[in-house]
């Protein structure tokens, strides 16, 4: 009993002098909170929820096939303050295959999304979303006509922020995307 009574009090002792170190880290601000980070101008694509997808599945009988169908695309400065300046997103269909491989490997059905044919869709404003100053939000739209796509296939479009055009803004590196799945019936 006294052995464990020794290494009990070793043990508080040793907690307690722990909590009088100091943390250069978290001192300098390379970690913890840090209050330089609520400087921080941080634009994203925001979603409903925790998917960062958004899918429909588009009829090809009927008037509706041949109707355009726009899907609204928004984007938002996540910053302590709104807009002190007028500042133009620019959005992206994904240069690359990448983001429609990986969401194709989480899925067990089939037939698996293509790319969305550039020439299929149109980003209205050339894909540019303008946040007004004294704003956070603003938006574009992604335009498509279901009549245009072949039936049967599965189609999807990973739009992202490809550039900002002030300096001092930070793409978000979680929200910087969307994938758009279509499913052509």
């Amino acid at each position: 009993m006294k052995k464990i009574t020794n290494i009990l009090l070793l043990a508080g002792l040793t907690l307690s002098l722990s909590s009088c170190l100091k943390d250069k880290g978290a001192e300098s601000n390379l970690y913890g909170i840090n209050p330089s980070l609520e400087d921080n101008k941080v634009v994203n694509i925001p979603t409903a929820g925790t998917t960062f997808t958004v899918a429909g599945t588009y009829p090809l009988t009927g008037t509706p096939a041949t109707t355009p169908v726009t899907i609204t695309i928004p984007v938002h400065l996540s910053a302590k303050d709104v807009a002190s300046e007028e500042v133009n997103v620019t959005l992206a269909g994904d240069p690359t295959d990448a983001r429609i491989t990986a969401y194709n490997a989480t899925i067990a059905t089939n037939p698996k999304f293509i790319r969305l044919p550039a020439d299929k869709y149109v980003l209205s404003n050339g894909g540019v979303a303008k946040i007004a100053q004294g704003s956070r939000d603003a938006s574009v739209t992604l335009t498509f006509t279901p009549s245009a796509l072949t039936p049967g296939v599965r189609y999807a479009l990973p739009v992202s922020i490809a550039s900002i055009d002030k300096s001092g803004y930070i793409i978000s590196g979680n929200q910087g995307y969307r994938m758009f799945l279509l499913t052509i019936r």
